[in-house]
């Protein structure tokens, strides 16, 4: 997917969201009748002429720390009465749906919204730049978060049939417990690689963030420690990559865990990570001995 369609889906998905609360609120519903009423420009654009009365303008797109996308939510209905309504519709909405899920089901992606509290000067900054005179409306973000945030289905499905099979820690199966560790990570990293450019980068930014390193310098510790463990030379060196990998994947339950719901197939992403989590600790263990 282009960046450019992954931004569209994000903008419908934010659209149904808003259409949805509107729809629920007889009093929004007199004033916005569908939604084709809803544009994605900024109000003073030929295209928001006629029958439109909401924008959901994104502004700027942001990737550090991690990737998110800014809008402002402008009612235009030429009443100050009935863009109040919208206004209270469209808070009341996001702050009762904290995350929405894109309808793109090959990525599967999903967004934490956020109501923004830009301070005044910020705002007037803000529509200087857009060359408008301040506009009362909700400024908001979308932050990336996959329902398998950094990991695929065949990465999921592959480690899960690891766990049963994993031998005790007293069998010291170094090689083992290695290529099980060696095994997610190059499914991990490949399944990131076939993702589109935004996520990738995203993901990318947020692992280097969490361990300090980049994805290809762990896979080359990784590679670099099984080379090590073939010439029984010491491998004291790797037990600090490892630990951080170990950090990467409880920043990933952290990320899971803190979702307003978590579906069935989250809970099964969540006892898959905990798998390698453990084998990573009875690798480090291994090494130890």
């Amino acid at each position: 997917m282009s960046q450019n369609a992954f931004i569209s889906d994000a903008n419908s998905a934010l659209a149904n969201l808003i259409w949805k609360g509107i729809e629920n609120e007889s009093a929004a519903k007199n004033i916005i009748s569908s939604k084709e009423q809803i544009s994605f420009s900024f109000p003073k654009a030929s295209g928001t002429r006629g029958t439109r009365k909401l924008s959901i303008f994104l502004y700027h797109v942001t990737t550090q720390p991690t990737f998110a996308m800014h809008y402002l939510v402008i009612p235009f209905t030429g009443n100050d009465k009935d863009d109040h309504i919208l206004l209270e519709t469209t808070i009341h909405t996001l702050s009762a749906t904290p995350t929405i899920v894109s309808s793109d089901e090959k990525n599967n992606l999903e967004f934490r919204v956020r109501v923004d509290s830009l301070s005044l000067d910020k705002l007037t900054r803000l529509w200087t730049a857009l060359g408008a005179p301040l506009k009362v409306s909700v400024s908001l973000s979308l932050t990336m978060v996959s329902t398998e945030p950094t990991f695929n289905s065949q990465a999921n499905e592959a480690s899960a049939t690891v766990g049963p099979q994993t031998p005790a820690i007293g069998t010291k199966n170094v090689t083992q417990f290695y290529q099980a560790v060696l095994k997610t990570f190059t499914e991990q990293s490949t399944g990131w690689r076939n993702r589109n450019i935004v996520f990738r980068q995203w993901v990318h930014q947020d692992f280097k963030k969490n361990t300090d390193m980049t994805v290809e310098e762990m896979a080359t510790a990784l590679n670099s420690l099984g080379d090590k463990l073939e010439r029984h030379e010491p491998t004291d060196q790797f037990i600090k990559p490892l630990n951080l990998l170990a950090g990467y994947y409880k920043h990933q339950l952290d990320q899971m865990k803190g979702m307003h719901k978590v579906s069935h197939n989250q809970g099964e992403n969540i006892e898959t990570i905990n798998i390698w989590i453990k084998e990573i600790e009875n690798l480090i263990e291994a090494l130890g001995n």
